[in-house]
């Protein structure tokens, strides 16, 4: 009974720090080509698996890829479409994106972004004749409905990248707000999330804290 005792409070005490810090403006860290390193750091799984290619066919405003479920103002177009080097989504209008992960509660999320800026064709382009616009994004994190926090987002230009978040709190959607830029193409590639270990986890984590206290007192004791 002493020992559910103690680690009740531990599983308790990690849930709210998790949770609490919705102030808190995290980093967007570009990763560059290289995923495997945000895995690393995050122990994150792919969100929406490998994309698949729909080609030219819209899937209306909402799709669900993996465990993601997309919502969009404007149609989605999932595929080679629109890039060449990788199977892409696209959105035909502003790149106002919602993404609803169905795998509950995470904490770090990461995704390949490409920002068209030179190019006007429709492969690997912006696909506007006047000219593109360098795009900007406000990135904003939900639990449950609830605002948490939000982040600033501006890729590099010409070039797919993967970046990744972990902004200091849980959320089970996030909400990309193109708040610089028009109907011009930028391209989302596939997502990643790490999610909140079960409460298992938490307790096998618990029980080994636990452990390690009582064996430092009775060495002390020794």
């Amino acid at each position: 009974m002493e020992l559910i005792v103690k680690i009740r409070p531990l599983i308790l005490t990690t849930t709210l720090a998790l949770a609490s810090a919705g102030a808190v403006q995290a980093d967007i860290i570009d990763y560059n080509n290289d995923p495997s390193r945000f895995i690393d750091a995050t122990g994150a799984e792919t969100l929406t698996g490998a994309l698949p290619d729909f080609g030219s066919a819209s899937q209306g405003t909402s799709i669900t890829l993996g465990d993601a479920t997309l919502t969009a103002d404007k149609d989605i177009f999932v595929g080679s479409y629109y890039t060449s080097e990788r199977n892409s989504i696209a959105i035909s209008g502003p790149e106002n994106l919602d993404i609803a992960i169905n795998v509950g509660e995470s904490t770090s999320f990461g995704f390949w972004f490409m920002e068209p800026i030179e190019s006007t064709a429709r492969l690997d382009g912006c696909n506007v004749a006047s000219g593109c616009i360098d795009s900007t994004f406000e990135i904003g994190f939900y639990l449950g409905g609830t605002f948490m926090g939000s982040t600033t987002f501006n890729g590099v230009n010409d070039d797919w990248r993967f970046y990744g978040i972990t902004p200091g709190y849980v959320f089970d959607e996030i909400r990309f707000t193109e708040t610089i830029g028009s109907a011009e193409n930028e391209f989302f590639g596939e997502m990643y999330v790490a999610k909140v270990p079960e409460p298992g986890t938490l307790a096998l984590l618990g029980i080994g804290l636990v452990g390690a206290g009582f064996a430092r007192r009775r060495k002390k004791a020794e």
